[in-house]
């Protein structure tokens, strides 16, 4: 197979490739730069994923370029400017090399959406959930409530929180 160029995400159909090959196209965009990439494009990369793709890519050095720009990123998809009280939301992301768990967390404040690599304030909602959930979920791919009801998802503290996440955030299209 000829190398794979990861500005070409929109077009591939990961599940024709091997884990190997969907590894090294998302490595070649980590090295391309992530910050470049397309959301709707790694949504649509994401959704069409196996489920042994994204696990090895969430077990693999990736996983941190690949969280570290899903961070950066929750700012841009905020719904700013809507009258809320702040809230602190802490993910934790199991699953990663060597039984590694990532945890960071996100503020939200009527205008804007801090997010920190490393937890700053007491959290209002903890959501806690596996690498290829977190992935399906900040993607538009996966379904909160069927995670939450297949204990895919757990949340502890402000449920109603965690319920209207997908409202305070625009999801990319996938």
């Amino acid at each position: 197979m000829s190398p794979l160029d990861p500005r070409q995400l929109a077009e591939i159909d990961p599940k024709k490739i091997s884990v190997e090959e969907f590894e090294s196209l998302l490595a070649a965009a980590s090295e391309e730069s992530l910050d470049s990439l397309d959301p709707a494009a790694f949504a649509r990369l994401i959704g069409r994923a196996r489920r042994d793709q994204l696990e090895a890519v969430m077990n693999s050095p990736l996983r941190t370029a690949v969280l570290d720009q899903i961070l950066r990123r929750f700012a841009d998809h905020y719904r700013a400017g809507e009258p809320r009280a702040r809230k602190v939301i802490h993910w934790n992301v199991t699953g990663g090399p060597d039984g590694r768990t990532d945890e960071f967390e996100l503020v939200l404040h009527g205008d804007r959406c801090d997010a920190n690599a490393t937890a700053q304030y007491e959290a209002d909602t903890t959501i806690i959930l596996g690498g290829p959930e977190f992935l399906l979920l900040t993607s538009g791919n996966g379904r909160p409530t069927t995670m939450f009801m297949t204990g895919k998802l757990k949340v502890r503290g402000d449920l109603g929180l965690a319920a209207v996440l997908a409202k305070i955030f625009v999801i990319p299209a996938a």
